[in-house]
C-alpha cells in the first residue's frame, strides 16, 4: 500500500506555533488534504503527551488515531534542538525522533529531561551532543528513530551556514552509523542533497515542518512510502530501506532561506536585498553586515559528484496560497477557503489534483489555467531568502 505522509509538525506548544492546533484539527485537516499519515508534533512535551494519551487510540503497533476522524494516523513525534560545544563554539541542530509506542516514549522523556527542561517548549532545547543523545536514545529501543531535520538551513540545519559540519561523521560521530535519512526542508530538494556523495547511502523524506493546521501548510511537502502493514516497524523500514515511492516538494526557491540576503526590515530604507550565491557577495551593500547565506550557497560548498538527472519528487504549490495568489485575498478569506474546500472536496483531496485527477467544474478560468501550469512546471519563484519566502511567478 502507499501512504502520503507528513511526518514533521508542532504543537501549540512550540514557539511561533498556533495556540489553536488539536488533534482533532490536525486530523480533519488532513482528511481534507488526502494525507494518510501525520506527525503528532512535540510528544515530548509533559502536557501535550497527557493530550496524545488521553485522545488518541492504537489502531496497530505503534499506529494511532483519533475516533473523531479514524481515517487519518498518527506516529509519535517530535523534534529537539541539540546543543552542544564543539571545537570551542556553540552548536545548535535540529532532529526529528519517532518513538514506537508510549512506552519507551516515557522512558525516553525520563532520559531527555536530563538535559533539558521539556516543559518549556515543545521542540525542546537539549544540552547535550547529539552524538550522546542518540546513543542514549538507541540504548533505549532500537526502534526510535533519528533524522536530521531540514538539513540545509542556516541556524539549525545540521549542514547549515551556521554550523559549517562538512559531513555527518563531523557532527554526530560514531552515532552517525543510526542515521537513515534526512530531511529536505523548504529551501532544498533531493537533486541538490544526492549532489553529496556523503548522502548517497541516505533516504530523503519532506514534510511541512508545520506550526499550524491550516491547509497551506500542513501537507506543503509530504512522502510517499510503501509499506507492507500499517504499523510502526514497517513505516520506519520504509524510511531505512528507502522505499520511498516520492516527495511532494516545495520548489526549493520558494522556501525562506534559498538565496543569500538580508529581509528589508534589517534595513532602515526599508529596501530587501538579495543575491545568487555565484555573485560570492559576503557583505549586504546597503548595511554592511554580513547576509545570511541561504541554502544554494552550501550546497555550492558542499557538492562534491554529479548530480542525478532525476528522481523520484514532484514540485507542488499549497492549493489555497495558489488560490490566494490568482483570486487575491488571504488564505483565511471565506471566500478562498470555499473555493479550496469545494476543490478538495470534488477531487478527494488535494493530491489528488496535483496528480491530474481533477475536476473543475465551476472553477474560475484562470485558477484552473494556474493549477495546469504548476503540473507542467511553468512557473518560478522570486527566490526566499532571510527568512521571507519567494513570490510564485508564472511563465508567460
Amino acid at each position: 500500500m502507499h501512504k502520503i505522509c507528513d511526518l514533521h509538525l508542532h504543537s501549540k506548544y512550540s514557539g511561533g506555533a498556533s495556540k489553536n492546533i488539536d488533534i482533532f484539527k490536525i486530523a480533519f485537516n488532513c482528511e481534507k488534504k488526502e494525507i494518510d499519515i501525520v506527525a503528532t508534533g512535540d510528544c515530548i512535551h509533559p502536557i501535550w503527551l497527557n493530550e496524545l494519551k488521553n485522545e488518541l487510540l492504537e489502531y496497530s503497533d505503534g499506529i494511532f488515531y483519533s475516533p473523531k476522524v479514524p481515517n487519518v494516523n498518527f506516529v509519535l513525534q517530535t523534534e529537539i534542538e541539540a546543543i552542544w560545544n564543539y571545537k570551542s563554539n556553540t552548536k545548535k541542530v535540529h532532529f526529528i525522533l519517532f518513538f514506537p509506542n508510549f512506552e519507551k516514549l516515557e522512558d525516553s522523556v525520563e532520559y531527555l529531561s536530563k538535559f533539558g527542561n521539556l516543559r518549556k517548549d515543545g521542540r525542546a532545547k537539549l544540552y547535550n551532543s547529539p552524538e550522546k543523545i542518540i546513543f542514549g536514545l538507541k540504548s533505549i529501543d532500537n526502534d526510535i528513530e533519528i533524522i536530521p531535520a531540514h538539513i540545509f538551513t542556516p541556524y539549525f540545519g545540521i549542514f547549515g551556514d551556521t554550523l559549517q559540519f562538512n559531513n555527518l561523521r563531523e557532527a554526530l560521530g560514531d552515532a552517525t552509523k543510526y542515521i537513515n535519512a534526512v530531511e529536505t526542508g523548504l529551501s532544498a530538494d533531493p537533486l541538490m542533497i544526492r549532489g553529496i556523495s556523503d548522502l548517497d547511502n541516505i533516504s530523503i523524506i519532506s514534510n511541512s515542518d508545520s506550526h499550524s493546521t491550516n491547509y497551506h501548510r500542513l501537507g506543503r511537502e509530504a512522502t510517499i512510502l510503501k509499506l507492507n502493514n500499517l504499523n510502526y516497524r514497517n513505516l520506519i523500514d520504509s524510511i531505512r530501506k528507502n522505499r520511498i515511492i516520492k516527495t511532494y516538494e516545495f520548489k526549493p526557491s520558494a522556501g525562506k532561506y534559498y538565496y543569500d540576503g538580508h529581509r528589508e526590515d534589517r534595513h532602515l530604507h526599508g529596501e530587501d536585498y538579495f543575491c545568487s550565491p555565484k555573485l560570492n557577495v559576503i557583505n549586504c551593500p546597503y548595511c554592511g553586515k554580513k547576509l545570511t547565506k541561504g541554502v544554494l550557497s552550501r550546497v555550492y560548498e558542499l557538492r562534491d559528484q554529479k548530480k542525478p538527472t532525476s528522481l523520484n519528487f514532484q514540485y507542488i504549490v499549497p492549493l489555497l496560497h495558489l488560490i490566494t495568489v490568482i483570486l487575491g485575498g488571504t488564505e483565511y478569506s471565506k471566500k478562498n477557503l470555499s473555493i479550496y474546500q469545494d476543490l478538495t472536496t470534488n477531487n478527494g483531496g488535494e493530491f489528488n489534483i496535483w496528480e491530474g485527477k481533477s475536476n473543475f467544474n465551476g472553477i474560475p478560468e484562470e485558477l484552473i489555467d494556474a493549477i495546469c501550469k504548476i503540473r507542467r512546471g511553468k512557473f518560478w519563484f522570486i527566490p526566499g531568502h532571510d527568512a521571507i519566502y519567494g513570490k510564485l511567478q508564472f511563465d508567460t
